[in-house]
């Protein structure tokens, strides 16, 4: 199991859009997003909205069988939920995955947890 994190700055007045992403797919579509995400190999995915002086980030954490694996798929599928979560992210924060725009991947700098908490 693979941990991927984000940090995305949100597109100005986009803030809304994102806070109401969960909403608009986990739970509007739930059967058509958890379908999604077992066919990319997803097991979590968190989200996090971080207010900054030079405006608003979203920080997503992902838990993935195989990084390579959901990045092709969410970029390709042509399943309704994963063309429209494509949309989403244009909108929200400028990225085409379509056209290979990813952000770059956060480097863990250290990992702790206290012994026998998991």
């Amino acid at each position: 199991m693979h941990t991927i994190a984000f940090a995305i700055p949100i597109a100005l007045d986009k803030t809304e859009l994102f806070r109401g992403a969960y909403r608009r797919f986990v739970l509007d579509r739930r059967a058509e997003f958890e379908d999604s995400r077992r066919r990319l190999g997803i097991t979590s995915e968190r989200g996090f909205l971080q207010q900054t002086p030079t405006g608003d980030v979203a920080i997503v954490v992902f838990d993935v069988v195989d990084p390579a694996r959901m990045l092709a798929g969410t970029a390709t599928s042509s399943e309704p939920i994963d063309v429209d979560f494509r949309h989403y992210l244009l909108e929200a924060f400028g990225l085409d995955l379509a056209r290979g725009t990813l952000p770059a991947p956060s480097e863990q700098v250290f990992c702790w947890r206290r012994e026998g908490s998991f």
